[in-house]
Protein backbone atom coordinates (compact mmCIF):
# COMPACT_ATOMS: atom_id res chain seq x y z
CA UNK A 1 0.00 0.00 0.00
CA UNK A 2 1.44 3.22 -1.11
CA UNK A 3 0.84 6.02 1.38
CA UNK A 4 0.18 9.68 0.02
CA UNK A 5 0.74 12.95 1.58
CA UNK A 6 -1.00 16.05 2.57
CA UNK A 7 0.38 18.43 -0.57
CA UNK A 8 3.26 21.35 0.60
CA UNK A 9 1.66 24.92 0.42
CA UNK A 10 3.47 27.54 -1.19
CA UNK A 11 3.92 30.47 1.39
CA UNK A 12 4.91 34.16 0.80
CA UNK A 13 5.18 36.89 3.11
CA UNK A 14 6.80 40.58 2.25
CA UNK A 15 9.52 41.46 4.51
CA UNK A 16 8.60 45.57 6.07
CA UNK A 17 10.94 48.05 7.90
CA UNK A 18 8.32 47.30 10.74
CA UNK A 19 9.41 43.61 10.86
CA UNK A 20 12.97 44.54 10.86
CA UNK A 21 12.34 46.88 13.57
CA UNK A 22 10.38 44.14 15.77
CA UNK A 23 12.55 41.72 15.51
CA UNK A 24 15.57 43.99 16.56
CA UNK A 25 13.65 45.23 19.93
CA UNK A 26 12.55 41.59 20.60
CA UNK A 27 16.09 39.63 20.06
CA UNK A 28 18.22 42.91 20.62
CA UNK A 29 20.22 42.71 17.38
CA UNK A 30 20.36 46.16 16.67
CA UNK A 31 23.64 45.55 14.88
CA UNK A 32 24.09 48.34 11.57
CA UNK A 33 23.46 46.17 8.78
CA UNK A 34 19.72 46.01 10.16
CA UNK A 35 18.72 49.19 11.19
CA UNK A 36 20.99 52.24 9.86
CA UNK A 37 20.25 52.88 5.83
CA UNK A 38 23.85 54.75 5.85
CA UNK A 39 25.91 52.39 7.22
CA UNK A 40 24.17 49.47 5.25
CA UNK A 41 24.52 51.62 1.79
CA UNK A 42 28.82 51.30 2.16
CA UNK A 43 28.32 47.05 2.59
CA UNK A 44 28.40 45.04 0.08
CA UNK A 45 24.43 44.44 0.26
CA UNK A 46 23.77 48.37 -0.23
CA UNK A 47 20.78 48.52 1.78
CA UNK A 48 19.80 47.28 5.02
CA UNK A 49 19.20 43.07 5.34
CA UNK A 50 16.81 41.73 7.44
CA UNK A 51 17.29 39.26 10.13
CA UNK A 52 18.16 35.74 9.35
CA UNK A 53 15.50 34.78 11.67
CA UNK A 54 12.89 36.94 9.67
CA UNK A 55 14.06 34.57 6.56
CA UNK A 56 12.72 31.39 7.62
CA UNK A 57 9.51 33.14 8.73
CA UNK A 58 7.62 31.49 5.19
CA UNK A 59 9.20 28.17 5.71
CA UNK A 60 8.31 27.73 9.16
CA UNK A 61 4.81 28.99 8.24
CA UNK A 62 4.38 25.96 5.15
CA UNK A 63 5.80 23.51 7.50
CA UNK A 64 3.18 24.31 10.13
CA UNK A 65 0.45 24.33 7.48
CA UNK A 66 2.05 21.25 5.84
CA UNK A 67 1.16 19.50 9.21
CA UNK A 68 -1.99 20.59 9.93
CA UNK A 69 -1.23 23.66 12.66
CA UNK A 70 -0.24 26.89 13.41
CA UNK A 71 3.16 26.35 14.49
CA UNK A 72 6.35 23.69 14.18
CA UNK A 73 5.61 20.66 16.53
CA UNK A 74 8.09 19.18 18.83
CA UNK A 75 10.46 16.87 17.14
CA UNK A 76 10.43 18.34 13.72
CA UNK A 77 14.22 18.96 12.72
CA UNK A 78 14.93 21.58 9.91
CA UNK A 79 18.60 22.18 8.53
CA UNK A 80 18.88 25.33 7.21
CA UNK A 81 21.37 26.72 5.07
CA UNK A 82 21.63 30.84 4.42
CA UNK A 83 22.36 31.78 0.09
CA UNK A 84 21.70 35.43 0.05
CA UNK A 85 20.13 38.19 2.37
CA UNK A 86 16.75 39.28 2.53
CA UNK A 87 16.50 43.22 2.31
CA UNK A 88 13.21 45.44 3.26
CA UNK A 89 10.38 44.95 0.54
CA UNK A 90 11.27 41.79 -0.75
CA UNK A 91 8.50 39.08 -1.07
CA UNK A 92 10.14 35.80 -0.41
CA UNK A 93 8.46 32.66 -1.43
CA UNK A 94 8.85 29.16 0.12
CA UNK A 95 8.33 26.10 -1.81
CA UNK A 96 9.05 22.38 -1.24
CA UNK A 97 10.41 19.75 -3.73
CA UNK A 98 9.66 16.04 -3.63
CA UNK A 99 8.59 14.51 -0.25
CA UNK A 100 10.80 11.54 0.19
CA UNK A 101 10.60 8.48 2.88
CA UNK A 102 13.84 7.79 4.06
CA UNK A 103 14.46 5.17 7.11
CA UNK A 104 10.88 5.83 8.12
CA UNK A 105 10.92 10.10 8.17
CA UNK A 106 9.79 12.27 5.58
CA UNK A 107 12.43 14.40 4.27
CA UNK A 108 11.48 17.43 2.69
CA UNK A 109 13.68 20.37 0.55
CA UNK A 110 12.35 23.10 0.45
CA UNK A 111 13.70 26.70 -0.71
CA UNK A 112 13.02 30.21 -0.35
CA UNK A 113 13.70 32.91 -2.71
CA UNK A 114 12.85 36.49 -3.08
CA UNK A 115 10.59 38.20 -5.79
CA UNK A 116 13.95 38.08 -8.12
CA UNK A 117 14.04 33.99 -8.34
CA UNK A 118 17.53 34.30 -5.80
CA UNK A 119 17.33 31.56 -3.82
CA UNK A 120 18.30 33.23 -0.18
CA UNK A 121 17.68 30.18 2.04
CA UNK A 122 17.60 26.35 1.67
CA UNK A 123 15.70 23.86 4.05
CA UNK A 124 15.45 20.27 4.75
CA UNK A 125 12.81 19.21 7.24
CA UNK A 126 13.08 15.94 8.54
CA UNK A 127 9.55 14.89 10.04
CA UNK A 128 9.08 11.80 11.96
CA UNK A 129 6.58 9.39 10.40
CA UNK A 130 4.03 9.78 12.95
CA UNK A 131 4.06 13.52 12.55
CA UNK A 132 3.56 13.18 9.08
CA UNK A 133 0.16 14.88 7.43
CA UNK A 134 -1.54 12.12 5.72
CA UNK A 135 -3.29 13.02 2.53
CA UNK A 136 -5.91 9.73 2.04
Amino acid sequence: MSLTWRPFPEVTHVVGRAEIDAYAKLSGDYNPIHMDEAYAAGTRFGTIIAHGPIGLQTLFEAVAGWLGGDRVPSGIRIDVLYRGPVRSGDAITCRAGEITDHAGDLVVEATCRNQDGRQVLQALVVVPRHLAPRGD
